[in-house]
């Protein structure tokens, strides 16, 4: 699955704490790897306090040096400026997935040239958007190396077909990694955490709502279970969670309480960036988890997963 791994840097130490997890999960799968630095039109003087890359010259220089000293003798690793200056590092770095073929995209959570759209998610979600690779946001506490290989991987599933695209990532990711086990996870609405509309009518109809979402977590329970099962026969060690509340507290919530050290979802993306972001469970996950995520592509609503996919 993990063939070649794009890993996009800007010049900055916080960004290079990326390289690690990239360099021994491409030894570990066997992939290869291209660094990529995408020219800005009117770029910063400095990005975190330090100087930003803004020639090509200067830029493939560093993106060399960093090939030469993150990565073992053995792994193929090539590097690709993109010039000229483009006014959308986010539109670059997605035309670069699809032009090179790559199949997953890793980069740090605090390391990117403009942080704000970082944080909510921008970069990362216009790459999944492209329905062409999954993002792994790599987070490096202060002071800490970035948690790999990942020991415990959180899988947030709804019980919709098109959200089980994580499945075959975090299975393959859980094999790469050796001993990790997948967490499989549902969150079931309580009355007070319905949307707005159920909600409504959860205040006239309180009693037939509590059955219809009793009904929910016992469906959940044997979704995960099933699901389950395929998983195990394939040698991946996995457990299940059934819990009540809100999926965008009690996602991070389990995250923590577990010790996961990496989330998985699965995102369509389809109404653009910042009004898919502002709203979405994802983007709500994604402000509040405090570890790595992988975001994976979505097909469609109603659609399987992609024709090269194999169920869990």
């Amino acid at each position: 699955m993990f063939r070649h791994i794009l890993v996009p840097l800007d010049g900055t130490s916080a960004a290079e704490q990326a390289l690690p997890v990239a360099a021994e999960l491409a030894r570990r799968a066997g992939a290869r790897v291209t660094l990529l630095h995408v020219l800005e039109a009117q770029p910063p003087e400095a990005v975190h306090g330090q100087r930003h890359l803004t020639s090509p010259l200067e830029a493939e220089r560093y993106l060399r040096q960093q090939a030469q000293a993150a990565f073992p003798s053995g792994l193929q690793v090539s590097w690709h400026v993109h010039g000229p200056g483009m006014s959308d590092v986010g539109a670059g770095l997605t035309f670069h997935v699809g032009e090179l073929d790559a199949d997953l995209v890793v980069m740090c959570s605090h390391g990117r040239v403009r942080l704000r759209h970082r944080l909510s998610g921008n970069l990362a979600q216009q790459v999944v958007a492209g329905q062409s690779a999954a993002v792994l946001l790599v987070a490096a506490p202060r002071g800490h190396a970035p948690a790999f290989p990942f020991r415990r991987i959180l899988v947030a599933l709804d019980g919709r077909a098109e959200h089980e695209a994580g499945l075959r990532h975090a299975a393959e990711l859980a094999l790469l990694c050796g001993d990790a086990t997948l967490l499989l996870l549902t969150v079931v609405p309580t009355r007070t955490s319905l949307s707005d509309g159920q909600a409504a009518s959860a205040v006239y109809l309180p009693s037939a709502t509590s059955e219809v979402l009793e009904l929910r977590r016992r469906q959940a329970t044997e979704y995960l279970q099933r699901l389950a099962g395929g998983l195990s026969s394939r040698g991946v060690a996995v457990e299940t969670r059934v819990v009540r509340g809100d999926p965008s507290r009690r996602i991070p919530a389990v995250a923590k309480h577990d010790r996961a050290d990496l989330v998985v979802l699965a995102t369509h993306g389809r109404a653009g960036t910042e009004a898919f972001w502002s709203g979405s469970v994802g983007a709500k996950v994604l402000r509040r988890v405090r570890t790595s995520v992988l975001l994976v592509p979505a097909p469609p609503p109603g659609e399987t997963a992609p024709p090269d996919s194999k169920s869990p």
